[in-house]
């Protein structure tokens, strides 16, 4: 094994223990995805351009999301799986936008993109902890890594919450969504509430009482008309489930359902409970049903991957890249199933898919490691210390990056972009973390 990928490992084992005040984040495509999709609706009916659009998935059981900074939502994965209705999930993103249009964010610019890069590392590191002889433990870092974007939280005024809530009636009229998703949210907050032992449930320390907002609504619950029935959010909700939720409690929930959503829990839980070959044909069945929706090619290669069948892996990433071809996570995943067991011919097949994963996600600390291996197996040694020079950058490791990059302007042709880029890596200001 290269010296390169010997580093990932180790990375990756650090990244399972989650630090204090820490949160936990979810990278995938689907979801993601999907969110932005509701998210961009919103935002048009809002007056805001869809294309300032942001997501980060948090993994935490509690019903909350929040904005801090930027154009970016932060959804906690509770407020998905306890939704009873996509109508529940836009209420709250309606909500939070609310607060964007307001302008009741003073703090937090560039947490977002904190988040997601640093979580990044997690998107592909379980296959590795999995091959490995960590299974379960791949499972939870590929899930969701633990991010040091500590210490994000915005002190909301209760009036400024009021008024989101009112902006987030006027979104779900123009987009024809059902305030019975704010009846419904609010019934579970109550519920959370009423569980909550200790005042420091984090939602109350930001909202005002759910009682008080359910009357200031009231006029407006009174006729809403019927939740919508969408099968995206299903399916997002029920890959959620799967992955976070124990499988026996997974099995419990969807126990008298036979849909689509309930086999693609079903289909995970199962994996989860070591049984790969009834996971693998639940899969096939969905494919069969749904032919052209890539991510249940995607959840084949991931199982495939971590139980180490590279072979296999590697054939169902490239049907769902063939699907999705500017995924940049996919494209990770398959460049690090190329990478397992490495020739030639697999390594130079992942240059190019890790080079679209840097031009659209340039702080990835995985992707350049990753990169520099690629470049060890094909012999292409002289943009090596270049490529760690972003790896050390993305880290924060500024001393090294500079290092990297004073050795890649020895190694790479003058005028290139990887010279100019080592130029600017060496030009950084030190007393700033990148």
């Amino acid at each position: 094994m290269p010296k390169i990928f010997h580093t990932v490992l180790i990375v990756c084992f650090i990244f399972i223990q989650i630090p204090a005040h820490a949160i936990s984040v979810i990278r995938d495509t689907e979801t993601e995805g999907v969110i932005l999709t509701y998210i961009r609706q919103i935002f048009k009916a809002a007056g805001l351009n869809p294309n300032n659009a942001q997501v980060v998935l948090v993994n935490d059981s509690s019903i909350n999301a929040f904005v801090a900074g930027g154009q970016a939502i932060f959804v906690h994965s509770g407020l998905i799986t306890t939704a009873k209705t996509v109508d529940d999930l836009i209420f709250v993103l309606a909500h939070e936008t609310g607060h964007i249009v307001g302008g009741h964010i003073v703090r937090g610019q560039g947490i977002y993109s904190k988040a997601r890069t640093t979580a990044l590392i997690s998107t592909i590191l379980g296959g590795l902890v999995a091959v490995a002889g960590r299974p379960d433990a791949g499972l939870a870092v590929m899930m969701g890594g633990a991010t040091s974007a500590s210490g994000i939280f915005t002190a909301y005024q209760q009036t400024e919450e009021s008024a989101a809530d009112r902006t987030a009636v006027d979104i779900l009229k123009k987009t024809n969504y059902s305030l019975k998703g704010f009846e419904n949210t609010m019934s579970a907050i109550q519920a959370q509430e009423r569980l909550s032992a200790e005042s420091d449930f984090s939602y109350l320390r930001t909202h005002p009482l759910t009682k008080d907002r359910i009357k200031a609504l009231e006029r407006f619950t009174k006729n809403a008309q019927p939740t919508k029935e969408d099968i995206r959010f299903e399916l997002i909700k029920a890959k959620l489930i799967g992955f976070l939720y124990d499988p026996k409690e997974t099995f419990s929930i969807y126990q008298h359902q036979s849909d689509m959503p309930a086999d693609y829990a079903r289909s995970i839980a199962l994996y989860r409970s070591h049984q790969f070959n009834q996971s693998q044909l639940l899969l096939d069945k969905l494919i069969a049903q749904k032919p052209d929706y890539p991510y249940f090619y995607e959840l084949k290669a991931q199982f495939y991957l971590e139980t180490g069948d590279i072979d296999n892996a590697i054939r169902w990433y490239r049907k769902t890249v063939q699907m999705m071809p500017n995924a940049p996570l996919i494209q990770l995943s398959l460049a690090q199933a190329l990478l397992q067991n490495p020739t030639e011919q697999t390594a130079k097949e992942s240059v190019p898919y890790l080079k679209y994963v840097l031009s659209k996600e340039t702080d990835t600390p995985l992707g350049w490691q990753l990169l520099a291996t690629a470049y060890e197996q094909t012999g292409n040694q002289q943009e090596i210390p270049y490529v760690m020079a972003e790896y050390y950058r993305t880290l924060g490791d500024l001393k090294s990056a500079k290092k990297m990059a004073q050795k890649a302007l020895k190694t790479v042709p003058q005028g290139t972009p990887s010279y100019i880029r080592s130029q600017d890596i060496i030009a950084l200001p030190e007393n700033k973390r990148y």
